[in-house]
């Protein structure tokens, strides 16, 4: 089967669908006996859903509903599910803080209880490793990745896991070099989170930084949930000249507090998520630190001129719960949603024999999705577009950010990072 380019449809949708957890019946095997696969059983399809509802990134589980509520709406279905050609969809969600071992013990029951054809999720990095290891060990569910961003999620052999989005390192494409050539930063030290994410996300940062001529000034990894930055703050060195901030969520908040308590005068240089709208709604006190940050991702700013991104940020806000304006975790995960329906559609909703059909749709994905077109590679990883962006005051006590140049067609790498603290140590 081939999927043929297309647009996703978004028309205006109406606001205020259910959020309900389905509760689908248990299985005593393993996954895909939901009897979308051919297998002469009922026609529902079951998805299971991972996204994070407690710890530093609560809010994921809320987003990842966003992503699937505009998708679903545009095709006359709900959070709760829908039809495609005559096959019920069912959504089973299951809860996670983040951790790989919440991540791997709500996948299995997924799987190996709920029954579920195919998994969508999980959202953070370490989660993404337990599940894609997990992948290996179950050929006949189809694993789709919702914004778990380490490298090697893709290429660890495991030929039924897909992300239809970038990794860390690529999210950071081209923003090493503006950094160095554009804006003149030659020293920067590193705040990050310690765990994978990061590792690749400021990993690709570097690559480029290093490449380029620049250098690092120092790094401090610190713990998911840190609160106090008083200390890391004051080890930043007075040669460095600008500081890369590898944190998300409440963690990236309570630096960005910080750095203007303490009195840190030096660019910072955005991973990410660090001030993405996660990292920045409902406090106007971080707009001192946060204007003039740079940082580049998946998620385009002001001045993106895409006709279709603006009729998507229309439908996310009509969405229960929504961010003022659609975060890197909803609009990954609607990437997601959005190629598995492509795919069902393309299918007529038919699984095949060990799935075999539903994935040779997949390997075809070609859309072209709010921000610009989606391919995937031999790895059956995303080949993305990405943006650089540059935090500013709107005026009106709020904060934006503003497109000031993109990169195409950015291709994953060929390896990963681990924790490093100078340009040698990046490989």
């Amino acid at each position: 089967m081939m999927l043929h380019k297309k647009k996703a449809m978004l028309p205006a949708l109406a606001a205020g669908a259910g959020l309900v957890l389905v509760i689908a019946g248990c299985s005593a095997t393993g996954g895909g006996s939901g009897g979308g696969s051919g297998s002469g059983g009922d026609e529902t399809i079951k998805i299971g859903v991972l996204s994070t509802d407690t710890g530093n990134l609560a809010f994921g589980m809320g987003e990842t509903k966003a992503a699937i509520g505009v998708a679903m709406d545009a095709i006359g279905g709900t959070v709760e599910g829908g039809e495609i050609d005559g096959h019920k969809i069912e959504f089973v969600y299951a809860g996670t803080d983040g951790t790989p071992g919440t991540a791997q013990d709500q996948v299995r029951k997924l799987v190996e209880n709920e029954g579920v054809d195919i998994v969508f999720g999980p959202l953070s990095g370490d989660e993404g490793e337990a599940v894609a290891d997990y992948a290996l060990t179950q050929p006949d569910v189809t694993f789709v990745n919702g914004s778990a961003a380490p490298v090697d999620l893709t290429l660890k052999g495991a030929e039924n896991f897909y992300r239809f989005a970038g990794d860390g390192a690529q999210w950071t494409g081209g923003l090493g070099d503006y950094a160095f050539n554009d804006r003149g930063y030659k020293n920067t030290y590193l705040v990050a989170e310690d765990y994978s994410f990061p590792y690749d996300n400021a990993g690709g940062f570097f690559s480029e930084f290093c490449a380029a001529g620049g250098t690092i000034a120092g790094a401090s990894w610190v713990p998911v949930g840190t609160t106090d930055y008083a200390t890391i703050i004051s080890q930043i060195p007075a040669d460095a000249d600008s500081v890369f901030v590898g944190l998300g969520g409440s963690d990236a908040a309570s630096f960005l507090s910080q750095a203007v308590s303490n009195g840190v005068n030096l660019p910072l240089i955005g991973g990410s998520i660090a001030v993405d709208t996660t990292a920045l709604a409902g406090d106007a006190n971080l707009a001192q630190a946060a204007v003039g940050t740079i940082t580049a991702g998946p998620v385009p700013g002001a001045g993106y001129e895409n006709p279709a991104f603006q009729p998507f940020v229309d439908a996310y806000k009509k969405q229960p719960d929504a961010f003022p304006s659609p975060s890197l975790f909803a609009l990954v995960y609607y990437s997601g949603i959005q190629s598995i329906i492509l795919a069902l559609q393309d299918t007529g909703g038919e699984l095949g024999e060990g799935q075999a059909t539903l994935r040779e749709a997949l390997d075809a994905t070609s859309w072209d999705t709010p921000t610009g077109p989606l391919t995937i590679d031999e790895n059956r990883n995303a080949i993305v577009d990405n943006f650089l962006i540059e935090v500013k005051d709107a005026g009106d006590g709020t904060l934006t950010g503003e497109t000031i140049k993109e990169a195409h067609e950015v291709h994953q790498g060929t390896h990963g990072f681990t924790r490093f603290e100078s340009c040698d140590e990046l490989g």
